[in-house]
């Protein structure tokens, strides 16, 4: 096999003998032509210097490339495997979530009430229109057991709501708290009103409800969810002086509870966010 160095002697003698042909008219003289053939052996060195250089240049570029196709089928396999993980972790997730039930539509997590909200609708749709504020209850008052037609008003009230009826969830709830203010459920009633206005964006509705759930039911298991709540709404209008007295209140006094964690988080929230 020829060598690359014959082969650059060979290019470079050829224009000479070119030369030489092409002058055959007036041919050149031994002493010229070897004049000539020594000037074209003078650079023969530095060309093939420069051949070899351009040689280590194309090897190391050829190395470079192979080492990012390297880094990149790495990069490729991680990005694989990562994909795979959240394919994996979302699948877990949807799974989980068919399994409970669905939450109430624009209701924070983990806010439902206690007793009586799944029960069936027994039909009997609530009277159409706002009804009446209902009369005070007085504080400390024990409520007395729920009669059918009671647990009935308050089912059909609170399906309302779930099926995302804010409307007349509105007004069931209202009409519950007018015909049995010292009810059994009439704390949960008024707190859920307040959650149907805070929905709907009606948020200086749904800041009285809340208060009241506050004034109204001291011994309430939704006191600590009202107290939050307030301090949303007051977030949601702006207020933010109000809404981190209300969010620092509900810390300090549920402390390691779950409305305490997101008291906090809304926090940390408005920190960020420079309220």
């Amino acid at each position: 096999m020829i060598s690359r160095r014959a082969l650059c002697l060979f290019a470079l003698l050829l224009p000479a003998l070119a030369a030489g042909a092409e002058e055959g008219r007036k041919p050149l003289t031994l002493e010229e032509r070897i004049a000539r053939l020594e000037r074209l052996l003078e650079n023969q060195g530095e060309i093939i210097s420069r051949l070899d250089a351009m040689q280590r240049e194309l090897q190391r570029l050829q190395g470079g490339i192979e080492e990012q196709g390297h880094s990149l089928g790495e990069l490729k396999q991680g990005q694989l495997n990562a994909l795979r993980d959240f394919d994996r972790r979302l699948s877990e997730i949807e799974k989980k979530l068919a399994a409970s039930p669905p939450p109430v539509s624009g209701v924070e997590p983990g806010s439902l009430p206690e007793t009586a909200d799944s029960q069936p609708d027994s039909g009997g749709a609530p009277p159409p229109g706002p009804a009446p504020p209902a009369p005070a209850a007085k504080p400390g008052a024990k409520p007395a057991a729920a009669s059918a037609e009671e647990e009935t008003a308050y089912s059909q009230a609170f399906a309302l709501l779930k099926e995302a009826h804010y409307d007349k969830a509105i007004a069931a709830f209202q009409d519950y708290l007018n015909r049995y203010p010292n009810g059994a459920n009439a704390d949960k009633a008024q707190y859920w009103l307040g959650e149907t206005y805070y929905v709907t964006r009606r948020f200086k509705e749904s800041l009285q409800a809340f208060q009241t759930v506050l004034e109204r039911y001291p011994g309430s298991a939704k006191r600590p969810d009202a107290a939050l709540k307030i301090g949303f709404v007051h977030y949601e209008t702006g207020a933010w002086n109000e809404a981190r007295n209300a969010l620092n209140a509900v810390i300090k006094n549920y402390p390691d509870t779950p409305v305490a964690k997101l008291a906090d988080s809304r926090l940390q929230r408005m920190k960020k966010e420079g309220h």
